[in-house]
């Protein structure tokens, strides 16, 4: 039995964003995300037309959140592939690794993107193991997407088209 709950994330959570951006990018604040014009279109003004995601929270606080952003051509995220279809950024907070939680916010974001979207696309780090947990629920990476990230690591794009 798990201790916390997952819920959709509504416009009052996007200081719950910002923390769970900051995890993403592999950061280490907040303001350092809130500064970076590369990183804080993936959350500023969160709820927008499009905007739709999940938190995984306990009684006490948030522990991850799974989130899709539409970006268009002339505005592209890092996993941009094509218009409308948005873009994954998920995160769990370090302390709350391991207990499967990336896993069902994943999964249940899939689930309800189904109905919304063609496809879901997101950008990872190479070197990032969680390319398996990406693979096993039906990702496959963009031929031709790699890249150097912001950081100068090599990334490459997934996408997840539903049938």
């Amino acid at each position: 039995m798990s201790d916390y709950k997952i819920r959709a994330l509504t416009n009052q959570d996007e200081s719950i964003l910002w923390t769970m951006l900051m995890y993403a990018a592999h950061e280490s604040s907040v303001d350092t995300v809130r500064e970076n014009p590369l990183l804080d279109r993936y959350v500023k003004d969160w709820g927008r037309s499009g905007d739709f995601g999940l938190v995984a929270i306990d009684n006490t606080h948030s522990l991850g959140a799974a989130w899709l952003r539409l970006f268009s051509s002339d505005n592209r995220g890092f996993g941009y592939v094509e218009e409308g279809i948005p873009e994954l950024a998920i995160a769990v907070s370090p302390a709350d690794r391991g207990r499967g939680i990336g896993t069902k916010l994943l999964m249940q974001t899939i689930d309800l993107a189904s109905s919304l979207y063609p496809a879901i696309s997101l950008s990872v780090r190479a070197n990032n193991p969680v390319i398996n947990l990406y693979q096993r629920a039906g990702f496959v990476k963009v031929d031709g997407s790699e890249m150097l990230n912001r950081t100068g690591i090599s990334s490459f794009n997934m996408i997840y088209r539903f049938a």
